[in-house]
């Protein structure tokens, strides 16, 4: 994947540049959610001539797969985060609660690493890892939502796929992620890994740069970002969100034809990225830097944070209700949503600063 810079980088960054809080190797000190930068260790990156879609090479490893659940059923995951009414009993809903009712707290990767892509029921965490040199995808579980996540165990070694947002779709059975400067999609077949092959054809992912797969919980529709969008003060380069979508029953991939833009428009904000979409398809995070001061300044100074949108129907392309959230941002970082549960109670979040600095992950709750 291409690493993208700007008079330092882009905003999507986080996410697009190489950050401590990425490439660091396996470390005694674990846990801890943050980065403090001093990583010494020397560590592949992703190169900027890695193939696109139409010559990206595949990899043939089957490595067994860590501990995950198998599907017998087919049919898409539990839709709740497990959090209850209070006096039905009833899983809570937490859509209609606000963008500032979060209580947000650090979230611990152990190993460390980034791209924490929660499940719908927010009882599975994956991300990526970096262990002696080698990128993994790493999985954590935990029976009780309102606990921390254990420490991750290795379900696959994605060697130079470096394989972020690693977002596993129980429904199918099936990992997507990005690489290589495309989507990949990788089946799982009993307790073996099938081989990664690019999500789409080439309208669908073409020549530029895709990161950031949203799948939604039963596989059938695809979100994702690429970097062809108009650049904005500082910033060279921009994003735009793109959606594909199938028959996961019929089609291993998605059909060859040319992606639906559902980029956010409004004139608050000067650039959109880090798309952090909803199971159900019909609800969006993502982060936004605000067109306050032109895109000029000091870029961690807070105004890149989270926004939120939503829409009547997985196929619409335009979103409503754009609103910025004012809690879920910090002075001194750019935040980014990451992944979000399906009922809207708990949301991932990285916080990175353009040039030099720390990463963190944390998790933020409501309801």
């Amino acid at each position: 994947m291409r690493r993208v810079w700007c008079t330092a980088a882009a905003l999507a960054a986080g996410c697009l540049k190489p950050n401590p809080g990425f490439d660091v190797a396996e470390s005694d000190s674990a846990g801890t959610g943050a980065s403090t930068g001093a990583n010494t260790t020397a560590v592949p990156t992703t190169t900027t001539t890695s193939p696109t879609t139409g010559s990206a090479t595949t990899e043939a490893d089957t490595s067994t797969a860590t501990s995950l659940p198998v599907s017998t059923t087919g049919v898409p995951p539990d839709m709740s985060s497990g959090t209850t009414d209070g006096t039905t009993g009833e899983p809570a809903n937490c859509w209609d609660l606000g963008l500032d009712a979060w209580t947000v707290e650090a979230l611990p990767l152990d190993p460390p690493g980034g791209s924490p892509m929660l499940s719908p029921d927010a009882k599975v965490l994956h991300w990526r890892a970096l262990l002696d040199n080698e990128w993994h995808v790493i999985r954590a579980a935990r029976d009780d939502v309102t606990l921390p996540f254990p420490p991750g165990t290795s379900t696959w070694p994605a060697k130079d796929f470096a394989a972020d947002y690693p977002a596993f779709v129980a429904g199918t059975q099936e990992l997507f992620f990005a690489g290589l400067g495309d989507v990949y999609v990788m089946p799982r077949e009993g307790d073996v890994w099938g081989v990664p092959t690019v999500a789409g054809g080439v309208q669908a992912f073409g020549g530029a740069q895709e990161t950031h797969p949203n799948p939604t919980a039963d596989g059938a529709t695809l979100l994702f970002q690429r970097d062809d969008g108009p650049g904005f003060g500082q910033f060279n380069v921009g994003y735009n969100f793109y959606q594909v979508s199938r028959d996961p029953e019929v089609h291993p991939t998605f059909p060859d034809v040319a992606p639906l833009k559902v980029t956010p428009a409004d004139p608050s904000f000067g650039i959109a990225a880090c798309p952090a979409l909803a199971p159900d398809g019909l609800r969006l995070f993502f982060g936004g830097f605000d067109s306050l001061g032109g895109g000029l300044g000091d870029p961690n100074d807070g105004r890149a944070g989270v926004w939120f949108g939503e829409r009547d129907s997985v196929g619409a392309g335009s979103w409503t209700g754009l609103t910025r959230s004012d809690q879920l941002r910090e002075q001194g970082f750019v935040t980014c949503p990451v992944a979000v549960s399906a009922d809207g109670c708990q949301l991932t979040l990285a916080l990175f600063t353009i040039g030099p600095g720390p990463y963190e992950t944390r998790l933020a709750r409501r309801g």
